[in-house]
């Protein structure tokens, strides 16, 4: 009688730690950086998580509200996410749900209710991408707010398609920095046309389509970081502002050597430079913008202006995706 009281108990105290470890990561880069990520035992309880939402349980369960997004999250990654995808595009989606809760807790038919919408509505977005490749990479699920009675959280998923076959740029790569809305850009110096791209896409796009990954997903903690050039400057750079002076393209209307149509050497530099920021840890000499112990995801490009004073800064910035890569998952199509 003893020994079966122990081993209730045991699986008793496993389930609470299994409980705790749902909870949504937001720690900073520090933090992470002095705790490393165990990918063990993320694993195990993504696969907890994604057990309870997608199986029958009593209609009395419920769970945390802090740890809804985490089994929202983790569900669907597990189950559609496909993180060796490649192609030349990527279509970002998000949309907004509401949770009725109860003293602080969510019942897990309502868990099981909105991973359905979240996934019906990625396969909307999914259905409307004319292409024969096509694949979710990931789907970050965040909460926006909260009240008495019931919790908004944002899925924002990440769709690569497309099939071109881009390695480097070579020498009709001449492309405008931005394309100012469609208006404006494309081609330029030697070649035109094409103007629905630029630089900043065609960079981005050469970024996706040379990643490579087994097969897998990607599990929480998800996160998003901005970069903008001068996070990223060229320990190598001779003082000029003509060339290189960051890993991603930034020049000065004032300068003698301000030019808005980038070479073919200068696409396949900032390429080399966004892959730096994209793969390389923040830790050390010339840091990327990856944090320890997370994979890269996808790139978000696009160009820009702003104005300080009596001159105008035309730039390259965007936003990295990033995640724990785990080997396997379901990797159902949507």
């Amino acid at each position: 009688m003893k020994t079966n009281m122990l081993k209730l108990l045991s699986v008793v105290i496993l389930l609470i730690i299994l409980v705790i470890g749902c909870k949504k990561n937001q720690t900073s880069t520090t933090e992470e950086k002095s705790n490393p990520i165990n990918i063990q035992k993320i694993e195990s309880v993504v696969k907890y998580c994604t057990d309870r939402v997608q199986n029958s349980l009593k209609t009395t369960d419920s769970i945390p509200i802090d740890s809804t997004s985490y089994y929202l999250e983790a569900a669907s990654n597990y189950t559609h996410g496909i993180a060796s995808a490649h192609g030349d595009s990527q279509k970002i989606d998000s949309t907004v749900f509401t949770i009725h809760c109860n003293n602080k807790k969510v019942a897990l038919t309502d868990i099981r209710s909105i991973y359905s919408a979240i996934i019906d509505s990625i396969r909307v977005s999914y259905m409307k991408i004319v292409s024969s490749n096509k694949n979710l990479i990931a789907v970050e699920v965040s909460s926006v707010s909260e009240q008495s009675d019931q919790i908004n959280v944002k899925a924002v998923s990440v769709i690569i398609y497309g099939n071109s076959q881009l390695g480097r740029f070579d020498t009709t790569d001449y492309w405008l920095w931005w394309n100012m809305g469609g208006n404006y850009g494309g081609k330029c110096g030697p070649y035109s046309g094409q103007t629905n791209l630029d630089a900043a896409i065609e960079i981005q796009q050469h970024v996706m389509l040379r990643k490579g990954l087994s097969n897998g997903y990607y599990a929480p903690p998800i996160v998003f970081s901005n970069i903008f050039p001068e996070d990223f400057t060229n320990p190598n750079h001779s003082g000029s502002d003509c060339y290189f002076k960051y890993y991603l393209y930034e020049n000065v209307s004032t300068s003698s050597c301000c030019h808005l149509c980038l070479a073919p050497f200068e696409m396949n530099w900032y390429l080399n430079g966004a892959e730096h920021i994209c793969y390389d840890s923040e830790n050390g000499l010339n840091p990327g913008a990856r944090p320890d112990g997370l994979s890269f995801i996808s790139l978000d490009l696009t160009g820009d202006m702003i104005y300080p004073m009596n001159y105008t800064v035309y730039l390259i910035h965007g936003t990295v995706k990033y995640g724990v890569f785990i080997q396997g998952g379901n990797q159902l199509p949507l």
